[in-house]
């Protein structure tokens, strides 16, 4: 089966804050429609790399069979760990990077690398036909837990 991941967010770069992640998986049905399924990850005092990573996750987790699986993110550290193959080369290392630092976010590298494994896929960067609607919702969601937040 093939499907297609889409992963947005509302950080940019690495700086920490609260933010939340979407991730939607879409795949063709039988008759030619196409199908979506989506959701939210919501993080306090979180990074883009590791909101994102969580959102991955998710996605993946919603695959009930081996997939071929194109996946859109803007992360960069995503991008290019996933596209380098680091996160083999960490586990190799006992998530140790290249330079001997403890890899951040090592546990979620790790469970990615466990999602992924009847998977195959590639990551790519880029623009794609849901980005728009998911940076609106995006927005509607982070509305809404501000104001769970705040009504708490």
């Amino acid at each position: 089966m093939n499907v297609r991941i889409f992963i947005e967010s509302t950080w940019k770069g690495p700086a920490r804050r609260d933010g939340v992640a979407m991730w939607l998986i879409e795949y063709i049905k039988t008759n030619g429609e196409p199908d979506t399924r989506e959701g939210f990850i919501h993080l306090e005092d979180g990074t883009e790399a590791a909101g994102c990573l969580m959102a991955l996750i998710n996605a993946f987790c919603k695959l009930k069979k081996p997939c071929s699986a194109l996946v859109f993110t803007g992360c960069e550290h995503i991008i290019n760990t996933c596209t380098n193959h680091w996160q083999v080369q960490w586990q190799k290392n006992g998530w140790k990077n290249a330079k001997g630092k403890t890899v951040k976010n090592a546990e979620l590298w790790e469970l990615l690398m466990e999602k992924t494994e009847p998977h195959v896929y590639t990551i790519q960067s880029g623009e794609h036909e849901y980005q728009q609607v998911m940076q609106n919702d995006l927005i509607r969601e982070v509305q809404r837990w501000n104001k769970e937040k705040k009504d708490g």
